[in-house]
């Protein structure tokens, strides 16, 4: 009934998540590449606002597109190491007992996952509510035995 997911599924999903959202960006800087031709063989401010025509100027459209696919790899790729980031950052924890999981078989306590990779000690407390559910479980159990 439920299956495994490994962590390369995991990996896949996410990754199809950012081609989703690249071939949208990508989808609009060659609209914007088109834009700057289209506005280099038909001069679009002259059709629009009535001025004088200019004629093709390659060397300004040639420009106008690197800047356009300079934008597009400064976009594209920053949205990859954002992507990237939020995955990596990613842990799996069971919901029951807290674990975390390193691999697809191993699990480990989160106090002991955590205390590895950083300088934090754990020290274990109780909050309110708990000690009012907890007390309130043992006062049960005392009426239950008399």
């Amino acid at each position: 009934m439920w299956k495994k997911k490994t962590p390369d599924r995991v990996m896949l999903k996410m990754g199809g998540g950012f081609a989703f959202i690249a071939a949208w960006q990508v989808l609009v800087f060659l609209l914007l590449l088109l834009l700057v031709w289209v506005d280099q063989v038909v001069d679009m401010s002259a059709l629009l606002f009535g001025g004088q025509a200019h004629p093709v100027d390659l060397t300004r459209g040639c420009l106008e597109s690197a800047g356009v696919l300079l934008a597009a790899v400064i976009v594209v790729g920053n949205t990859y190491l954002q992507q990237r980031r939020i995955v990596s950052g990613l842990l799996t924890i069971c919901s029951y007992c807290k674990k975390i999981r390193l691999d697809t078989e191993k699990w480990q306590q989160i106090e002991e996952y955590i205390g590895k990779r950083s300088p934090i000690n754990f020290t274990h407390s109780v909050c309110p509510p708990c000690l009012e559910r907890a007390k309130k479980q043992v006062d049960d159990a005392a009426s239950a035995q008399r």
